[in-house]
């Protein structure tokens, strides 16, 4: 009886010492091991998918790249860690204040994607912002409607387009001029280098124009000119 007793407190704590040591081997598996990290010379790099992770060990996820798939990174260092028993290649990124470790394979060489949606969607904000600060009906009209960069664009190719039956006093098409400007200091620069500098020169003619009732045709025509030729290029974009 007493042999009985001892032999089974013997295979009692074999199998305690199997089911408490379960743990602790799946645990030391799953853990990161780092097995380098080198510093590499900063290059831009944009990804779709995968997790990014506050620290080298992998252990916490602090941002999920397909969050942020327009937003361009700086990778500056690099690292081989295993876990799960496998070797695998990480990469230290940073954008503004977010930063962390994703695995290498998610990572694309290059700036992201231009943003088109969203860029419109803050361009129109923008636009519509600029006509209204200028107090010109005429030009708020006009834009107010616009959904695309095409609408716009189409909009502001026709401002003017009942100018021979439109018979604005001097001070109309002063608020007018004022509100063209506004909208073209909202793309100024998004051009190709002649046609931003085509349009700078006209915006400084349209600036320097002393609008009064006597040279209202001059005024028309210079309005016109300016109108149509940055509203073409607006809807191109």
């Amino acid at each position: 009886m007493q042999k009985f007793v001892k032999t089974g407190l013997v295979v009692a704590m074999g199998l305690t010492m199997t089911v408490a040591g379960a743990p602790l081997t799946a645990n030391a598996a799953s853990k990161t091991k780092v097995l380098s990290t080198r510093n590499i010379k900063t290059k831009t790099v944009h990804g779709r998918q995968g997790n990014i992770y506050s620290s080298v060990k992998l252990s916490k996820v602090s941002h999920k790249l397909k969050n942020y798939r327009y937003t361009t990174w700086h990778a500056t260092k690099k690292a081989v860690v295993k876990k799960h028993g496998k070797k695998a290649y990480v990469t230290y990124i940073k954008s503004g204040a977010k930063k962390g470790w994703i695995y290498s394979k998610y990572l694309t060489n290059g700036k992201a994607p231009f943003n088109k949606p969203k860029q419109m969607k803050n361009d129109l904000i923008a636009t519509n912002r600029a006509a209204l600060s200028s107090g010109s009906a005429e030009v708020q009209d006009k834009v107010s409607g616009s959904s695309t960069y095409s609408d716009l664009g189409n909009s502001l190719t026709n401002v003017y387009a009942d100018m021979g039956s439109y018979g604005g006093s001097a001070k109309e098409m002063r608020e007018n001029q004022a509100g063209l400007l506004n909208i073209y200091d909202v793309y100024k620069g998004r051009f190709s280098k002649t046609q931003n500098a085509d349009l700078a020169a006209m915006a400084k003619k349209v600036e320097a124009f002393q609008i009064s009732d006597e040279n209202d045709e001059a005024a028309k025509s210079t309005l016109v000119t300016f109108s149509r030729t940055l509203g073409d290029l607006i809807a191109d974009l």
